[in-house]
């Protein structure tokens, strides 16, 4: 009798932009208390603080990215930058951060490379509807293949 495995499915996970906007805020706030801190110590410092908005534009273009795939085929997960990539990559899915309603994913290639980095990959309820259930049911529970080794 083989071992029961928790069943394929593929969500695309879009941009969140209230997501953004929380880290631009944040980044603006870190920014401000930055020049107060500088203005502190040097009183002339305070044109410095005309680079807030910058700082928020800035964190507001990282934290946006293109609609992305991740799918669990049934034995392993597997990731794309597009949702026209042909190719799926094979990943690592870590949970970094669950919030009940919000979840950070931290990606990360199964094929050991030099420049090979980590993906994050923020997820929301609302985002995702009724696919919510089945990838934190999939992520807690299911039993990875691993490739055979050489």
């Amino acid at each position: 009798m083989s071992p029961r495995r928790a069943p394929a499915f593929r969500i695309d996970v879009w941009p969140q932009p209230r997501l953004q906007l929380f880290i631009a805020a944040l980044s603006c706030l870190a920014a401000v208390a930055a020049c107060a801190a500088l203005i502190a110590h040097f009183n002339r410092a305070w044109p410095s603080l005309a680079l807030t908005p910058l700082a928020g534009w800035w964190a507001w273009r990282c934290a946006s990215f293109a609609p992305r795939r991740l799918q669990w085929d049934g034995e392993s997960w597997r990731y794309a930058d597009s949702l026209l990539a042909p190719v799926l990559t094979r990943v690592r899915v870590q949970v970094v951060m669950d919030l009940g309603d919000w979840m950070l994913l931290r990606l990360q290639p199964a094929e050991a490379g030099l420049w090979r980095t980590s993906i994050y990959l923020p997820l929301a309820r609302v985002a995702l509807g009724a696919h919510w259930t089945a990838l934190r049911a999939t992520l807690y529970s299911a039993k990875v293949s691993e490739p055979p080794g050489p």
